[in-house]
């Protein structure tokens, strides 16, 4: 069945790759943390690749009126663009 069972990607390099980025864009010292509810992440990594979920905060998520800062895109794009450079390199 592929009902979803709970997932917990181990420290790896996408993992570390994630980290560092927010470290070095941010200044933030993350926390890694498996809450903020259902993830179709459960099923990927079901197939043995490692997953990570980083996206913005959104108190207002799922509703009709759902919304995102542009900063908040803004950094992600350099977050999410450290990630690569960081497994690419």
């Amino acid at each position: 069945s592929h009902s979803g069972y709970p997932f917990l990607t181990p420290k790896g390099k996408l993992v570390s790759a994630c980290v560092e980025a927010i470290r070095k864009t941010k200044g933030i010292e993350t926390e890694l943390s498996t809450s903020g509810g259902t993830s179709d992440g459960r099923f990927i990594a079901q197939e043995g690749t490692q997953v990570v979920e980083l996206g913005p905060v959104n108190a207002t998520i799922h509703q009709v009126n759902e919304s995102v800062l542009v900063q908040d895109l803004d950094d992600l794009s350099e977050i999410y663009y450290q990630v690569l450079t960081n497994i690419f390199s």
